[in-house]
């Protein structure tokens, strides 16, 4: 069953992260926290802004397509 986890990084920050069912990490915080608790309480506000997100199909406003980002590149460098 996934789960929502809270670990200390390697500067001892707190950071959130959802295992998988295969116990596999398949999301983590972009921030970290001073707290267990604090990185916790976050993880416990995704999961209520998840429930009720949609997906998009359509890249965000101002973000580019990395993949063209990255073939556009290797064909400047042949």
């Amino acid at each position: 069953m996934p789960q929502f986890d809270a670990y200390e990084d390697l500067v001892g920050r707190w950071r959130w992260r959802l295992l998988g069912s295969e116990g596999r990490t398949v999301a983590t915080s972009g921030e970290s926290y001073d707290s267990h608790w604090r990185a916790l309480r976050a993880a416990e506000d995704v999961r209520g802004a998840a429930a009720a997100a949609t997906v998009s199909n359509v890249p965000a406003d101002g973000v580019d397509d990395a993949l063209a980002q990255i073939v556009d590149r290797e064909r400047a460098h042949r």
